[in-house]
């Protein structure tokens, strides 16, 4: 089981769980380019740090996205 947690003016919150890591951290991404938090999953045995996510993951290359489409 992994903890998600977002970062707020009080602390870290809970936001939810996932069972596997994998899923944690597709949860915080989408929810970090989202509303711009910086997020983070834990390890819910020991509670340890498995990934801190921050907005620098959202933004797009424009050049290679253009190119893409091209």
């Amino acid at each position: 089981m992994f903890v998600i947690q977002a970062l707020h003016s009080a602390g870290w919150v809970d936001q939810g769980t996932a069972q596997l890591e994998y899923w944690a951290q597709q949860e915080a991404q989408m929810r970090c380019c989202s509303d711009g938090r910086t997020y983070r999953i834990l390890s819910g045995d020991d509670r340890q740090l498995v990934a801190l996510i921050t907005t620098s993951g959202c933004r797009i290359d424009r050049q290679r996205l253009k190119a893409a489409l091209s």
